[in-house]
């Protein structure tokens, strides 16, 4: 899949856009360059300008850079001092040095290919050399300059026979050293240089001598320089405080020291790794600080080495790794892009007219001293309202008019008591929480995609928090409708807060508050899911977010697409800050020194501007405004392309589109007047007033008359007002609205119900643009486009929902639709490829069943196939497995066996999930005359299920009426009684077996986590088996602590109940709490298994292939879903996942033995599996079963999930824990050394994001 998909979108997007700012008088230019004046005055000249421009960033991103060099030869010859294309012409023939240098050290290609492409070298290194220095002349940046020439330089110098080569290495080293220590290494983008002087140093080191003594004194001091310039590096603390160690530095002890103040923000996962030696990972580096101070450097060295290998793996050390080393994809340059759209806007014009954003104003009721306010639907009747407080705490809310006209009246009042500073809203409790406290409204009329929960209030500042439920049902009293939360939330003591906002930091369905707080820096409190908060371990000298105590304002969004929350910050000097989000409840502060501070700053703000698939920055000061554009090149990539400088007074701004073109407008107010602020080729502005007086203080864009413009809540002078924009446009709009699932019986539970901090993609005709979700309502302009509209919502904990052609003009309200779990398995059943089952059900891979507790895995399965879904295909049997979730199998081992067998046999293997005991591997041939049903079968509540149990017929046993969460229940069973006279007596030999036929809908990690964040909810109970018991006060006893469970889609599992039967009182309970629906249960008396003829089929073929996603079919309520495979998407329909796959290919060797060389599946492959058919064909009066006997683990991409975002580590035969510990790191090398060859696939960023 191309990498650049989305940019033709990106392009007229652009130029649409821009062009409808052109109209205006441009009041301030910085322009880097453009291209010439023939090319502005002529419309087709500018359209091929934007043509070649969007063709060379293509080829280029597709590693084309032949063609690629072309167009950016031609387009640097237009426009001969633009910067941003003289760099993406230098990268793309650097990258095409990468490629050559790859393929003549290819050990894969023969020697004379490799000998071809070295002939090529020479001319690719002096053009390269060539494009580097004419950047240089018409930029200036050395930096990166001299990044590009030294990767070009090393390249050239392992070609060269090796004494040319150390020298060589030993210059450029040198090089370096005189820039770092010089001005060039004081600048923040010299941490790009940390990546040639890194790998400099590996090229010279021998594997035994290390590095030559003539450069270690000057290595150590330059990569110490490195760190210190670069604090917030671990991966350059780490290089520094090795090569210090190594030569018995005594500095090495602050080096070391950094590096354990900057790993503390990951401690929780480093800790499951130091714990098999004894260790926390504080312990451990104090004692190589220890070893330092008593200069025992062999002792501190070898602990470093340990500390090295713990961390190196880490996605922190990989995050700051690609800071110092980017990819040279990472520097492209979209500027061009940009302003080429603009060009060809100025030149052909654009059909979406340009309108005067007007407003007019209304206060909103007769208040004063009004500090803060909101938009918020308190009643949901659609209808936007508005909530205020003043400085002293009193909080009052306003009723939206029933017309236009009409006037604001009050609905509710409260005094808090406190001070306050700031509001916020927010739902607090998870989406399908059952909480009394939890108010909720339904009518009869209400679609399961309305909200249908009010809102909390929260109020800050310096005196702390406090949660004002709003009741905004119909019978509600106004003197009732706002009340204080007196019940403990755990946020009781904090204190000196200037800014706080909401999202669901750890993907677990609820919302988590993240607060910046004047004493103690950035707090995160975790959310129980029942408006009750426990803090994370985010505070402490060594954390970077204790630091930061000058935060005034937060904005929350997925800024580098890695699927996790990050926040971006504002502090009182006007500098941007990021909190990085690590998963697993570990955060990283780090400074945006990319962005200059702005002088009086009040707020920053988070959108795509340009429509490049990457999120831009808006700082706002009150002398001027910073706009930070952006590219996201990979999962983790976020770098910034430019920031643009624009001077305008105010002391408030909002983006947003305000008259529904496609485009953002900047409305900038003060006391004295507003201004609407026109974008130009993204560094141009033009600027009209607004006759209205908004204020001096803008708080919200919002549309409160429902006519599809967006309106703004301001204060002016203390005084609430909203402007109603009147702007005069027949521009066209959506509206969407997306709910969280709390049904009963589908996924639900992940998604907070007002889906905040989702991100939603909306694509109309060739335009894109994109939102983060921050309020009920998300809106965007349409333009004159009127035809088919794309939604595509991408929500915090990763998964994904499209909606097509959702209408134009309309407000969509849309239920989610979430995710399953494991791979599938069809066969040819003579006609189709049918759905059989889900398989992997017993070895999931870092499944939390607790908080750092991790679920045990079985990677060995027997799964009965029934013989109608397989038919002879071609002279073999056909079957096929899937991996169409957002999940990674791991395949080692597969086979097929026959079994024939009477007709009037059932057969079942020994398949159940749990551990390997109760699960042994066993055929059941159980014939017609030794089964039964139930005589009567009655379920928790009395009722008669009898039927319903008698055969294995889709119509499945519910047997609770509520569910606490996803996959919990309350205690819940089935009682079924067999007659006596089926049962023998105790002294007979037979044995008896409950043969059980179900499914479950489970929780997963995130559900998990929530599950024990909360002391209100109860464990899963897993099925047990009760037998009648007159001495015990229920009237049952617990006879078998766990049975196992059917994994997944429906699956029959077997029990021996034999030993515990009570011969007297043939009655049986199975009792859970899972969401277990049951289909059948029989009871088997038998003496010796039926007669059958097992066959071992041979793998005649395998082969991965991507196929796509089949279409999701659910044949009942209570049905299980299951797959059409002969409907499928293409498209991706996961985020990617890091790390490598197995590689489209015949895979039957990694197949053909338990032997840790496997397959590795991502989302949309399929393995394609070909058995022989056994010489001898079924007798007359038989049936032939299958048995799929597969070794694999499944591991979900949920992001609670250990490792969950990455394709590795690689599970393995003997391996303890998931992740593997430090004590077998040796055993994980050799399997990834193993399967190195044939996993050398990675999944697309762009294919998934364009």
């Amino acid at each position: 899949m191309k990498r650049i998909l989305i940019l033709l979108a990106v392009l007229v997007v652009v130029a649409g856009l821009l062009f409808a700012f052109s109209r205006r008088t441009p009041v301030a230019e910085q322009q880097a360059g453009g291209v010439d004046s023939q090319t502005s005055a002529d419309p087709n000249a500018a359209v091929a300008a934007l043509d070649r421009t969007r063709e060379a960033l293509e080829a280029t991103e597709n590693f084309d850079s032949k063609i690629a060099d072309k167009d950016w030869n031609t387009l640097l010859e237009q426009s001969p001092n633009d910067r941003s294309i003289a760099l993406n012409r230098a990268l793309n023939r650097v990258l095409l040095v990468d490629s050559l240098t790859g393929q003549a050290t290819n050990s894969m290609l023969t020697a004379e290919e490799k000998q071809a492409t070295r002939r090529q070298l020479p001319e690719a290194i002096d053009a390269a050399r060539k494009a580097v220095d004419d950047f240089e002349k018409i930029d200036g940046d050395a930096v990166v300059g001299l990044w590009l020439r030294t990767r070009v330089d090393l390249h050239e110098a392992s070609l060269l026979p090796a004494t040319m080569t150390r020298s060589l290495r030993k210059d450029y080293f040198d090089r370096l050293v005189t820039a770092i220590h010089g001005d060039m290494g004081k600048r923040p983008e010299s941490v790009i240089l940390g990546g040639p002087l890194t790998t400099i140093l590996d090229e010279m080191e021998d594997p035994i001598q290390g590095l030559p003594k003539a450069i270690q004194q000057q290595a150590a001091k330059t990569l110490g320089v490195m760190s210190d310039q670069h604090p917030e590096n671990l991966f350059l603390a780490l290089r520094a405080a090795r090569i210090q160690l190594a030569i018995a530095s005594p500095d090495a002890s602050k080096a070391v020291q950094r590096t354990g103040r900057l790993a503390s923000a990951i401690e929780p996962s480093l800790r499951r790794q130091t714990e098999p030696i004894g260790l926390t990972p504080s312990e451990l580096v104090n004692q190589i600080i220890e070893a330092i101070g008593k200069k025992d450097f062999s002792t501190a060295e070898n602990q470093m080495l340990l500390w090295f290998n713990v961390l190196n793996s880490t996605e922190l050390v990989k995050t700051d790794r690609r800071r110092a080393s980017p990819h040279p994809l990472d520097r492209l340059s979209f500027d061009s892009m940009r302003r080429a759209s603009a060009q060809v806007a100025k030149s052909i014009g654009t059909s979406t007219a340009v309108s005067n954003i007007e407003f007019r104003t209304a206060k909103v009721g007769e208040i004063d001293n009004v500090k803060a306010a909101m938009p918020i639907d308190f009643n949901l009747d659609l209808n936007l309202d508005v909530i205020t407080t003043t400085a002293e705490g009193n909080i009052t809310l306003f009723q939206s008019p029933s017309s236009g006209a009409g006037n604001w009246d009050v609905a509710g009042s409260v005094d808090l008591g406190i001070s306050v500073v700031g509001l916020g809203i927010a739902d607090l409790f998870m989406v399908d929480s059952s909480d009394p406290n939890r108010l909720q409204y339904t009518t009869p009329d209400t679609t399961s995609s309305r909200h249908n929960t009010f809102f909390t209030v929260m109020a800050y500042g310096d005196e702390g928090i406090k949660f004002i439920a709003v009741d905004g049902r119909p019978t509600t009293a106004l003197e009732e409708r706002l009340s204080v939360i007196d019940k403990a939330t755990g946020l009781e003591e904090v204190r000196s807060i200037s800014s706080m906002i909401a999202g669901d930091l750890e993907g677990d369905g609820d919302l988590d508050l993240v607060v910046a707080t004047g004493d103690k820096g950035i707090r995160t409190f975790i959310n129980r899911g029942n408006r009750t908060f426990f803090e994370t371990a985010t505070v402490g000298e060594a954390n970077s977010l204790v630091n930061q105590t000058s935060i005034i304002d937060m904005q929350i969004v997925d800024l580098d697409r890695d699927l996790d929350l990050d926040i971006v910050t504002l502090d009182q000097d006007g500098k941007v800050g990021l909190l990085e989000n690590f998963l697993h409840l570990q955060f990283r502060f780090r400074s945006l020194k990319e962005i200059p501070a702005v002088e009086s700053a009040f707020s920053v703000a988070v959108e795509d501007i340009d429509g490049n698939v990457s999120w831009d920055l808006i700082v706002t000061g009150a002398e001027k405004t910073v706009f930070a554009y952006s590219q996201t090149a990979d999962a983790g990539a976020w770098t910034i392309d430019q920031t643009k400088v624009t001077d305008q007074r105010g002391s408030s701004l909002l983006l947003a589109d305000f008259d529904n073109d496609l485009a953002f407008e900047a409305v900038q107010s003060s006391e004295s007047g507003a201004v609407v602020i026109r974008l130009v080729d993204a560094g141009v502005q033009s600027v009209d007033t607004i006759e209205a007086v908004l204020g001096d203080q803008l708080v919200a864009t919002a549309d409160f008359n429902q006519d599809g413009l967006l309106d703004v809540l301001s204060l002016n002078g203390g005084k609430p007002v909203v402007a109603t924009n009147t702007t005069a446009t027949d521009n066209h709009y959506l509206q969407v609205r997306f709910r969280g699932i709390d049904d009963n019986n589908v996924n639900s539970g992940r998604v907070n119900h007002y889906s905040i901090g989702s991100i939603v993609e909306m694509r109309a005709g060739p335009y894109y643009r994109a939102e983060v979700i921050t309020s009920p309502t998300t809106h965007f302009g349409l333009g004159k486009i009127d035809d088919a509209t794309t939604l595509r919502v991408i929500f915090p904990n990763g998964l994904t929902q499209t909606i097509r052609d959702p209408g134009i003009d309309s407000l969509v309200e849309e239920e989610q639709t979430l995710k399953g779990s494991c791979p599938y398995l069809y066969a040819w059943d003579g006609e189709k490829y049918a759905f059989v089952t889900d398989c992997l059900w017993a070895a999931p891979l870092g499944l939390q069943v607790a908080d750092g507790v991790v679920a045990k895995d079985r990677p060995w399965e027997y799964l009965k196939v029934d013989g109608d879904f397989v038919a002879e295909h071609d002279g073999r049997y056909d079957l096929r497995i899937t991996e169409e979730l957002w999940e990674v199998a791991y395949i080692d081992y597969v086979s097929l066996i026959a079994v024939d067998h009477p007709q009037e046999v059932d057969i079942w293997t020994n398949e159940k999930v749990g551990p390997a005991p109760i699960a042994t591997p066993t055929v059941y041939a159980f014939p017609a005359e030794s089964r039964t049903s139930a005589k009567q079968a009655k379920d928790a509540r009395g009722r008669d299920i009898t039927k319903m149990l008698s055969t294995i017929d889709k119509e499945y046993v519910q047997g609770f009426d509520r569910r606490i969460r996803q996959g919990l229940c309350p205690p819940h069973w089935i009682d079924v009684e067999f007659a006596e006279d089926f049962v023998p007596d105790a002294k007979s030999d037979q044995s008896i077996f409950l043969v059980l036929t179900g499914w479950i809908l489970p929780t997963d990690t995130s559900l998990n986590i929530q599950i024990d964040q909360n002391p209100e909810l109860p464990p899963i109970e897993f099925p047990s088996l009760w037998v009648p018991d007159p001495d015990a006060e229920s009237g049952w006893r617990k006879a078998i602590d766990y049975v196992g469970f059917p994994g997944g889609k429906t699956k029959t599992i077997v029990v021996d109940v034999t030993d515990e039967m009570n011969r007297d009182d043939p009655r049986l309970r199975i009792r859970t709490s899972a969401q277990i629906y049951w289909d059948c249960a029989e009871l088997v008396v038998q003496s010796e298994p039926a007669s059958t003829t097992s066959h071992e089929l041979m793998l005649r073929d395998s082969e991965l292939v991507y196929r796509g996603f089949s279409r999701r079919v659910k044949e009942s309520p209570l049905a299980p879903e299951t797959y059409d495979y002969s409907h499928a998407t293409m498209s991706p329909k996961w985020p990617p996942l890091r790390g490598q796959f197995t590689n489209y290919d015949a895979c039957t060797v990694q197949l053909s033995a338990w032997d840790d060389s496997m397959v590795v599946m991502g989302s949309g492959d399929e393995l394609r599996l070909q058995f022989s058919v056994p010489e001898h064909p079924v007798p007359p009066g038989w049936k032939r079963d299958f048995i799929l006997h597969c070794v694999g683990w499944d591991k979900d991409a949920d992001l609670n999930t250990l490792s969950g975002q990455s394709a590795g580590p690689l599970p393995f035969r003997e391996m303890e824990t998931y992740p593997p510990s430090r004590r077998q790191a040796d055993q994980l090398e050799a399997v990834n050394q193993k399967n190195s060859d044939s996993r050398q696939r990675t999944q697309s960023f762009r294919a998934f994001w364009n």
